[in-house]
């Protein structure tokens, strides 16, 4: 399926499952739906993921290298500050995990590594290190990819690193069935965007 597509149908399904309550409930889902849906595709250069891994990856290795250099020229305590701090040094974990995981991915073929239970089980962990509530929505959206690509016709390797593949042959990943599940995934997010406004009115 077009990224579009897994978007889409990502975002609704996290949105759909989980029904967020609050504001930053509604902020923080939308956010990692929005990466669970497309992470996968990180293993095409033309993806959205893989061309907004490489802009995230170069501002945080910029900022790695200013805070190195901040640190070695003036000995701020950057390090010990990070060290004392347990849920800044679980975060740079996650962080770091999250990106050597996608770092990996992208070298692999498409549909193999980053479409597996093995990446969604470390992502997930990744992500719960970063923002724990953040999991689940992230989980249901990275789980609505694999599942729509499983419908086209070539295999993906949900055991990596297991040899084979599993695939429907149902459709064409730019055909008919692509469309309507991009126009019912919007759909779906529209409806869960009106009732959240509406219970929250009235």
């Amino acid at each position: 399926m077009l990224g579009k597509t897994h978007l889409a149908v990502g975002i609704a399904a996290s949105m759909a499952v989980l029904q967020p309550v609050t504001l930053s409930q509604l902020a923080i889902g939308i956010s990692a739906a929005t990466v669970g849906a497309v992470i996968s595709d990180i293993d095409v250069d033309t993806s959205i993921s893989s061309r907004g891994a490489g802009k995230v990856a170069g501002v945080y290795m910029t900022l790695i290298f200013i805070a190195v250099v901040v640190e070695w020229l003036f000995h701020v305590g950057i390090v010990s500050l990070i060290q004392k701090n347990i849920i800044w040094m679980r975060v740079a974990t996650g962080i770091a995990l999250f990106m050597s995981i996608c770092a990996f991915g992208k070298m692999q073929p498409h549909r193999s590594f980053m479409h597996s239970f093995s990446a969604l089980l470390i992502l997930s962990g990744s992500v719960a290190l970063i923002c724990p509530i953040a999991v689940p929505y992230f989980s249901i959206a990275f789980i609505s990819h694999i599942l729509t690509d499983l419908l086209n016709y070539k295999k993906v390797r949900l055991f990596y690193p297991l040899q084979g593949g599993v695939c429907f042959k149902m459709c064409h990943a730019k055909g008919l069935v692509n469309s309507v599940l991009f126009i019912a995934g919007t759909v779906i997010i529209i409806v869960e965007m009106v009732m959240y406004i509406y219970y929250k009115i009235f």
